[in-house]
């Protein structure tokens, strides 16, 4: 998913702005891209500092980048300008961390050496590099602990991760980013890194860091089948179920599981959670809000799960308890769905490459193969252009199998940067269907098409709260602010794609 971005390189990189250098917004620069264009750096602090102290000027050179066709109003043209000043402030974090990873890195160098030299015997045994760090936690006010995760991703960082540190650098990625491709990365051998890095950095700068630590798995995973593979087999070991206390008489449950477990666990809590829920006359008004903006989905009531799970145990352990108020335990319920997605290669055993667990992310190969082995497979249909063929052009509800095929093609809600997996959203129109006319051929019809996965939160926001969407031609969806901005989303590449 991508938003719309200054100018570009050849290679699909950002253009680097030209340090020293200020343009003010007039016709054909609005103020949010002059800010865009001005370095990161020191000018960019200093510009922002003065824009947000001095209304007068900040409302002159917002208004100035409008020119005559504009008609936003003025409120509106201000708020947009004060979040291109929060973007910028993010881009000056962005740099002022690159230049602090080269320097905890580069001192940790030094202290260390100079405690080597001078301190007998604290060459050995890591004593120097200890003593390092130690040195460091004090002068930061920080842990031991925290310095050396701080130490370990500088060095990483600095010493093999050349295109992440130039997209930092040039305030393209946030330091979360940055540590995501780090840590993520951290298994793989320094041969893998420019592969790596190769797969997941051009996008990254619109990436959120959720979506980017996907990606980032994802190529790990394919770079390294194998090692993926060992690690799962050494994970299992570790299963547990561990109970935490915690203030306010309340506690907390951990359980580590295999991913598909936790989704066998996760879906059953929620088909349990949905018998659970109050009749419609109990419910308060967030579920009457919640029903008037529906379009099927269900949504999580703060809880649901735990409510969930307390009652199945309490049934559990009572024998004498009444359980018909847990329908979803009948013998008779359809069974909780694992949708796993896997090459036919890999299935076969002919390759290697990790599968996909839906609502998780990738898996190893052999993992896959194990849960395919009790899956169902089902046949999409489709025209020489690989679209599904759509019957049910004037129905409002779109049918199961409409439903199966969004939720695969999108796998996640479909508002940019939203991690909400496909099948706990609402399946929404992006043109909305037109209950007066449905036979419009301006309509919003129910074809796999013009449906989109939308998550609750982001259903309101279009249907209620200002924000519009629009179909493009190649499949993306571009989605219009309140404030103006337009962002583009488009389906995520399938898991399993070579």
């Amino acid at each position: 998913m991508r938003s719309n971005k200054g100018p570009e390189r050849g290679d699909g990189l950002p253009v680097r702005p030209v340090p020293g250098v200020v343009a003010l917004p007039g016709p054909g620069l609005p103020f949010a891209r002059a800010v865009e264009q001005v370095a990161a750096g020191p000018m960019l602090l200093t510009l922002v500092q003065q824009l947000s102290r001095d209304e007068g000027l900040l409302r002159s050179w917002a208004l100035a980048g409008e020119g005559a066709a504009s008609f936003r109003p003025e409120s509106v043209v201000l708020a947009d300008a004060r979040l291109a000043l929060v973007q910028a402030c993010a881009r000056v974090e962005a740099v002022a961390a690159a230049v602090k990873a080269e320097l905890v890195a580069s001192a940790y160098g030094q202290i260390t050496t100079a405690t080597a030299e001078t301190v007998p015997g604290a060459a050995r045994g890591g004593g120097a590099e200890a003593s390092a760090q130690a040195e460091m936690a004090l002068a930061l006010r920080m842990t031991e602990r925290g310095t050396a995760a701080m130490v370990d991703g500088a060095v990483l960082l600095t010493s093999r991760h050349p295109g992440t540190r130039w997209l930092l650098t040039e305030g393209h990625l946030s330091p979360a980013h940055a540590r995501v491709v780090v840590d993520e990365a951290s298994v793989l051998a320094d041969e893998d890194i420019p592969a790596l890095e190769a797969a997941v950095l051009r996008r990254a700068p619109e990436r959120t860091v959720s979506e980017l630590r996907r990606d980032v798995r994802r190529a790990v995973a394919k770079l390294d089948p194998r090692g993926a593979a060992e690690r799962h087999a050494d994970a299992v070991q570790q299963r547990s179920v561990r109970v935490t206390p915690l203030p306010d008489g309340m506690a907390e449950i951990r359980a580590l599981l295999t991913a598909d477990e936790a989704q066998v666990v996760c879906g059953a809590l929620d088909r349990i959670a949905r018998d659970l829920r109050p009749a419609p006359s109990e419910e308060g008004g967030a579920g009457a809000a919640s029903r008037a903006s529906g379009r099927g989905g269900f949504a999580h009531r703060p809880g649901s799960r735990a409510d969930a799970l307390v009652a199945v145990c309490s049934v559990l352990l009572d024998p004498t308890a009444d359980g018909d108020f847990l329908p979803a335990l009948t013998r008779t319920a359809a069974p909780v769905a694992v949708q796993v997605q896997i090459s036919a290669a890999t299935l076969l055993g002919l390759a290697e490459d990790p599968a996909h667990l839906v609502g998780h992310g990738p898996i190893p190969a052999d993992l896959g193969r194990l849960l395919a082995s009790d899956g169902t497979w089902q046949l999409a249909i489709t025209d020489p252009d690989g679209r599904l063929l759509d019957l049910h052009r004037l129905r409002y509800q779109p049918t199961a199998a409409q439903r199966a095929r969004v939720t695969a093609l999108w796998l996640h809600c479909g508002h940019p940067t939203c991690s909400v997996p496909a099948a706990r959203c609402d399946v929404d129109h992006t043109v909305p269907y037109n209950h007066d006319e449905p036979d419009d051929p301006g309509g919003g019809h129910t074809t796999c098409r013009n449906l989109c996965p939308r998550c609750r939160l982001h259903h309101n926001l279009k249907t209620w709260w200002g924000w519009t969407t629009t179909p493009l031609p190649d499949g993306t969806i571009a989605h219009r602010t309140p404030l103006g901005r337009i962002y583009e989303a488009r389906p995520e590449p399938q898991p399993c794609a070579a």
